[in-house]
């Protein structure tokens, strides 16, 4: 379309709503609004026709309202490239009374806009995949102009993808990207980044420069907000998983975050663990979020963090406390919703102070398990919270303030505005005044005290950026200020435009400041500059600065926040030759510091004749740290020999070790000198029980397609063993290989060893036939009064050995009692469905007692079509019955949650833990439980009790991320379902409803496959009563993050 039919449209739009809202907009009734703390009001701000489906907004320097707005329709990345539906809504308050009441769309056929910052008479949005300028020349409230700044990034259509932009205080654009990658090329078409990884980038406002601040395995950065120092702060889904946990985060320039996917960490230097979240939320979809700047609602709120909780339907707020070199918070309760189709996507702070928060409405769903249906009827709003008796901000956007005709001095009376709207844009017009204004910012610094102290801060932010020489002499003098605020900004903008003159005060900082925010900042400054000037010396002094950065990582008491400051300045420097000395230096801080730095270096030339010696230290972090860096390094592992030997003599090995030396062993599995070794220490007789322990759980975990003949030997010797433990371990280990041995039989026939045990050493005989003997053992296990568990692995054993006829047709008879969990694994084990004998048994069981509701349509209709007639037919008329029965499940489920109120906690928790349901085995809940499907420490803040019930009664209605079931078809015909534990290159591991574990070579898996089944049963609320129902839905409702609970960063 034309560009002006596009704008004629635009306008004809915006008349036509403006003309049907001009009796104002709907009221809604007080007790249908979102609750809001005491003293505080929330009232409509805008809402359908004037906005539908808004997302994420920014205001412009007049109060116009941008909002990245959905066309309601759930699309994947291919369609919204082909035909883009999505929009870029302008609203306006024109008569001032805080509701919206003119609309235009200011630009249309977006993808997927996520976010909207207007700056410097342009709106900057990231739209995959894309980073957009766009421009209205003629001010119509139509852009006129769509400029490309960044491309390429990926995207699937579900918003995690790009989202911005966000002005730093450095006056450089910032947007967060999810994990579907990036590719920039230069004007040849020349690949300069590539990755998959998530990350923080940032670019200059035309565009170029484009820089990463930070990464890593996380799924979805979504907003991002700068502390007064330019600290930075985010939300960020799925930062860590199983169980997943959506966070707020100190993003620190350098860091690498989880959560841990190997390919995307990869692509970043690591300078130790990878970095902690600051606020854990739980599993609630975290989106937009702003830091408090008014004074407004009161000094308790001033700079608080708000954040808007998608699944959970809430704004939360978060009070941020400076701790060491990054920050802690406290969590309240902000605004509440009852409303199940209230999807709050942003919270942002007007320049009168009042707060918005955005309702998307319902229609997400795509990639959402709690939006399992879309709701493009229901269009969203936007609400304005204020705070009772809060004075009237007159000219809260500086409006009268002619700030172009005003001279330098005058404006920097305004650096301390109290509308922080007018100081920001006070700080950017003195930039724009560029090498003027530097003498009277400099006279702002000069002041010193302590009620000048927001005016200093505010004029570094202006020096930084006036990119002239002459602005870096006041920066340079702003490190000595008293106030560590204006030392944090003074040494983030020197960092920024890569001043080797500071290096001097820097490394001072470094060692002498009180502050360790400051000596984080003052060492990701020198970094900063020694990537950027390739200035390895400070200048004008003869101090090295890479030496004087490792000092400094020696300190005690440091945090992993200034530790990673520390270190990643010198990876940054790649300057191998003036951090090796330090590999011999006394301290084995340093020594270790050295050695993490070398290593990541991108010339680091570590060698093995270097790093071997560090071995020899009483030192645990540099032990440890010197073996994962060996471990990374094929053919290094036999000189670890003697400290590996010297640790497993050691009595008792505590966890941390225990961790380092699983973790060394299965990096080295392939290496025949540890090989060796394992198998050397296994056959010493006076090995210690930890030890004993740790090398079997090693040799059942290791990945190698064939098991070394040593280690074969030792888990057979193993089974003899006194420890049930020991035993436990080297059966699991022998039957998930089926290497069957007659010492493995032996035990299987003996009835002296526990019941448990001998079905485990059962599993091995996958395939094979079994003797009346032990098919009559195995039987007995499926006896009713048996705990469940215990029958499901019975039945896993059934299903895996080959069952005679007969034997087949004894199981069937157990499937009427089989119960929910066991029953899909039993019916597994009768293959001959063919065989009438075996389908009348079957059928006979499945049609008595209700029983065929507890399987799946998917597993029952997979037996009847092995049925020939007239069986199939039979099964047919019980599939038709069963979803009949399913349908009138699923219209009186809401109806059944009246009547399931109440119920007790305590009685709850016994349900969850006990044996009858056995939620325990697959679930956890804290420390407790299983991990094969998803934590459910915080699903009471997640789901609505409607929701909890149609998971435990239809459990295959929708899948947690992370969690969905796959089927893995393999060349020799095998067929497995269940959820992809665990993966290498040479494997994946399958964990299915039986809970067992399958390990399936890669190059015999023929496709991979998504499954619409749950693996979790089906029918489980029919082993329950209704009073047992209702207690263990009360417990599960209790399972809660605290509110107003302190959560620490380090």
């Amino acid at each position: 379309m034309p560009d002006n039919s596009r704008k004629l449209l635009a306008c004809l739009d915006g008349l036509i709503v403006a003309c049907l809202l001009v009796p104002g907009l709907p009221l809604q009734a007080a007790d249908k609004l979102p609750r809001v703390p005491e003293g505080f009001t929330i009232e409509v701000a805008a809402a359908s026709p004037l906005v539908k489906h808004p997302m994420l907004a920014g205001f412009d320097h007049r109060g116009r309202l941008f909002i990245a707005a959905s066309s309601g329709k759930n699309i994947r990345s291919a369609d919204l490239v082909k035909d883009p539906p999505n929009l870029i809504r302008m609203i306006a308050d024109t008569d001032g009374d805080g509701v919206f009441d003119r609309s235009t769309i200011f630009a249309d056929k977006m993808t997927l806009p996520m976010g909207a910052l207007w700056h410097r008479g342009a709106l900057y949005v990231a739209s995959p995949p894309n980073i957009w300028r766009l421009r209205d020349f003629d001010d119509d409230g139509v852009a006129d102009e769509r400029t490309i700044l960044v491309d390429t990034f990926g995207f699937s259509g579900n918003a995690a993808s790009v989202h911005g932009c966000f002005l730093g205080p450095n006056g450089r654009l910032y947007w967060c990207d999810g994990r579907h990658g990036h590719e920039f090329r230069d004007k040849n078409g020349k690949v300069i980044s590539k990755g998959k990884a998530a990350r923080i980038f940032s670019c200059r406002l035309d565009g170029s420069d484009v820089q990463t601040w930070c990464g890593g395995g996380m799924d979805n950065p979504v907003e991002v907000d700068f502390l007064s120092t330019g600290e930075m702060i985010g939300s960020v889904n799925i930062f860590l998983g199983r169980p997943r946990v959506d966070c707020l985060v100190h993003w620190v320039d350098g860091g690498a975050y989880p959560r841990f996917d190997q390919a995307c960490v990869a692509e970043f230097p690591k300078t130790g663990p990878l970095m902690p979240p600051m606020t854990r939320f739980g599993h609630v979809a975290v989106s937009g979020m702003t830091r408090y700047r008014s004074k407004e609602f009161g000094p308790e709120y001033r700079d608080n963090v708000f954040t808007t909780l998608f699944n959970t339907h809430k704004v939360a707020r978060s009070v941020v406390t400076r701790d060491g070199a990054t920050f802690r918070t406290t969590e309240h309760e902000f605004l509440v919703s009852d409303d199940p189709d209230f999807h709050p996507t942003d919270v942002l702070e007007d320049a009168d102070g009042s707060l918005l928060v955005i309702d998307t409405g319902g229609w997400f769903r795509i990639g959402c398990p709690v939006s399992k249906v879309a709701k493009p009827d229901i269009h969203g709003a936007i609400y304005r919270i204020r705070r009772k008796g809060a004075h009237k901000v007159k000219d809260p956007r500086g409006r009268f303030l002619d700030a172009a005709r005003l001279t330098p001095a005058a404006l920097a009376r305004h650096l301390d505005d109290a509308r922080p709207v007018v100081r920001e844009r006070v700080i950017d017009r003195l930039a724009l005044a560029g090498i003027d204004a530097i003498g009277t910012l400099e006279d702002v610094l000069a002041e010193r005290s302590a009620e000048s102290l927001t005016r200093r801060v505010s004029a570094v932010w202006s020096l930084s950026r006036i990119d002239k020489e002459a602005s870096l002499g006041p920066l340079r003098a702003a490190l000595a200020d008293p106030a560590a605020e204006v030392r944090v900004a003074a040494s983030r903008s020197l960092g920024t435009r890569g001043d080797h003159q500071a290096m001097p005060q820097l490394i001072g900082l470094l060692a002498g400041d009180k502050s360790s925010a400051v000596r984080r900042g003052a060492a990701t400054a020198l970094g900063r500059i020694l990537e950027t000037s390739g200035v390895s010396g400070a200048a004008g002094t003869k101090v090295p600065t890479v030496p004087s950065l490792l000092a400094a990582s020696g300190r005690s008491g440091i945090d992993r926040f200034e530790e990673h400051a520390l270190l990643y300045a010198v990876i940054r420097s790649n300057d191998a030759a003036a951090t090796r000395p330090l590999l011999a230096d006394r301290r084995p801080a340093i020594r270790r510091a050295a050695l993490v730095a070398l290593d990541q270096m991108s010339d680091g030339g570590l060698t093995r004749e270097l790093v071997v010696p560090l071995l020899d230290t009483d030192d645990p972090a540099l032990q440890r740290t010197a073996l994962e860096v060996i471990g990374r390094h094929q053919g290094w592992a036999d000189q670890t020999r003697g400290l590996l030997e010297k640790w497993l003599a050691e009595k008792t090995i505590d966890t941390k070790r225990s961790s380092v030396i699983r973790g060394f062993l299965l990096s080295q599995q392939s290496d025949v000198a540890i090989q060796k070794l394992v198998a050397e220490r296994l056959g010493d007789d006076s090995l210690g029980l930890s030890a004993r322990r740790l090398l079997i759980d090693v040799v059942g975990r290791s990945s190698i397609e064939t098991l070394p003949a040593g280690w074969r030997e030792m888990l057979v010797a193993s089974l003899g063993h006194d420890d049930l433990t020991i035993r436990e371990g080297a059966v699991r280990a022998l039957a998930s290989r089926r290497l069957v041995d007659p010492s493995l039989e032996r035990l299987i026939d003996d009835s002296r060893q526990p019941a448990p045990l001998r079905v485990a050493a059962l599993e091995g005989l996958a395939e094979r036939t079994l003797a009346d003997g032990r098919f009559g053992f195995l039987l007995k296990r499926l006896d009713a009064d048996l705990p469940s568990l215990s029958r499901l692995a019975a039945a896993r054993v059934a299903a895996a050995v080959r069952l005679s006829k007969s034997q087949q047709i004894q199981v069937a008879m157990r499937i009427k009692t089989a119960g929910p969990l066991v029953l899909p694994v039993l019916l597994r084990s009768c293959r001959d469905l063919s065989d009438s004998r075996v389908a009348s048994a079957v059928l006979d069981s499945l049609e008595s007692d209700k029983a065929a509701e507890g399987l799946s349509a998917a597993d029952l209709i997979g037996a009847i079509e092995r049925m020939s007639a007239p069986f199939d037919k039979r099964g047919r008329k019980l599939l038709a019955k069963v979803d009949r029965k399913l349908a009138s499940r699923r219209a009186e489920l809401r109806g059944r949650i009246a009547g399931l109120s109440g119920g007790d906690v305590a009685r709850g928790r016994a349900i969850f833990f006990g044996k009858k349901a056995a939620c325990s085995g697959c679930h956890s809940v804290g420390d407790r439980g299983g991990r094969v499907g998803p934590a459910l420490s915080t699903i009471g803040d997640i789901r609505k009790p409607g929701d909890l019930l149609e998971s435990i009664v239809l459990p295959s209605a929708s899948f947690a991320r992370g969690f969905r079931s796959y089927t893995v078809a393999t060349e020799s015909g095998r067929v497995y379902t269940g959820v992809i534990s665990r993966e290498t290159t040479r494997a994946i591991w399958i964990k299915a409803a039986d809970l067992s574990e399958v390990r399936v070579p890669r190059n015999q898996v023929e496709a991979i496959r998504e499954s619409a089944t749950s693996i979790m049963p089906q029918g489980l609320d029919k082993t329950l009563t209704p009073g047992q129902l209702a207690d263990l839905l009360a417990f599960l409702r209790s399972c809660k993050a605290a509110t107003a609970t302190a959560t620490t960063g380090k």
